[in-house]
């Protein structure tokens, strides 16, 4: 047992840390323990800054074969065409399997190639010779055809490395995983809320139906299946309480017009057709029109008012803050196009007033992006 141990700390872990510390190979030597400066991906295309005996050497393509970050970033030495010229540059290795991809940031330029079983390398180009928008999205279909679960994401690709990245690594491992990307879109639900005072009350507070129009966004984070999920909808209630007794009568009203935003963490099922997804976070509510009175009314016994004091303090704020969560299910309708339903669960709380009435909601909405 302790020679096991033994040969763990003199071999493993000294074989880690190789592993995390920068480098640099060429045909003649592999150099380790250097730092290597990062100047950006335009200078890093262009040499491999290096700080040794805390001097600056810049090493450039044709002396270095490849060069790397201690955060797993590789630099490789290639041949690439830029302005008809056959240039030695540094490409950044973004994926490193059987098909590889590399991107390039020139002074006037950004692009990407493909690398295929070390023996195909082309170019995806975004613009052609003429400067004209190149349908790299169609290049990229023909290129990945061997793989059919990724033929819609070819089409809503971004070119950015992120997105490319997740692209080419789908292909490689060719499995039905959906692709994320940016979404916006319309929504529309009906809530169940009523107003609530967590102190003692003399009103019943009951449910009422409200209608929820709106719009969403959906920004997927760092390309996985968590993303950040907001909403901004109209909401129109009006409530009317009262609280009845042989020597006096109280009524309340409250009236609001609110804007709800809903900032939301959602993590989605990485599934191909039927996704089911769950969010939580917060919401935030801002009250256009905000309106309370309470009247309160001392009959006599020949049933008319002789007393009525009328109180229009609010009992909402104006700016309210909450908690959200919810889960629901989306279709997919093709390849650009889903369906959304959700069930969610609002707590919102007023702030800043003197009787302090939150609102429970419960909402059905549905929601399709555009």
């Amino acid at each position: 047992m302790k020679t096991a141990i033994l040969f763990f700390v003199l071999c493993v872990i000294p074989f880690n840390f190789y592993g995390q510390n920068s480098h640099m190979y060429s045909d003649s030597a592999n150099i380790t323990g250097l730092k290597i400066v990062d100047n950006g991906d335009y200078l890093n295309s262009q040499y491999c800054a290096a700080e040794k005996d805390k001097k600056i050497i810049n090493y450039f393509p044709y002396e270095v074969n490849e060069y790397g970050f201690n955060d797993g970033r590789i630099y490789v030495s290639k041949k690439i065409e830029i302005d008809n010229t056959v240039e030695r540059v540094f490409l950044l290795r973004l994926v490193n399997d059987k098909t590889s991809l590399y991107y390039y940031k020139g002074k006037n330029l950004t692009t990407f190639f493909l690398e295929k079983d070390s023996t195909t390398f082309i170019e995806l180009p975004k613009y052609n010779l003429n400067n004209q928008k190149n349908d790299f999205h169609k290049d990229l279909a023909e290129w990945t055809s061997g793989c059919p679960y990724i033929q819609d994401a070819t089409k809503l690709v971004s070119y950015n490395k992120k997105s490319m990245t997740k692209l080419i690594k789908n292909f490689n491992s060719c499995k039905p995983l959906p692709f994320p990307i940016f979404r916006y879109g319309i929504l529309f639900g009906i809530g169940t809320n009523k107003l609530e005072n967590y102190s003692s009350d003399i009103f019943d507070y009951k449910y009422q139906t409200a209608y929820i129009p709106g719009i969403f966004i959906d920004y997927p984070l760092d390309m996985s299946n968590f993303s950040l999920h907001t909403d901004l909808f109209y909401e129109k209630n009006d409530y009317n309480y009262s609280y009845n007794q042989p020597s006096y009568d109280i009524n309340m009203m409250v009236n609001t017009t609110s804007i709800n935003m809903p900032v939301l963490i959602r993590y989605t099922y990485p599934s191909m057709k039927l996704r089911p997804f769950v969010n939580a976070g917060f919401i935030f509510t801002y009250n256009i029109i905000n309106n309370s009175k309470l009247i309160t009314s001392t009959p006599s016994n020949h049933s008319d008012i002789v007393g009525t004091n009328i109180d229009e303090n609010p009992r909402i704020s104006k700016s309210q803050i909450g908690l959200a969560i919810g889960c629901g299910v989306e279709y997919k309708l093709n390849y650009k196009h889903s369906l959304f339903i959700e069930f969610r669960s609002n707590n919102i709380f007023s702030l800043h007033t003197t009787e302090v009435l939150n609102k429970t909601e419960f909402q059905l909405i549905t929601g399709v992006n555009i």
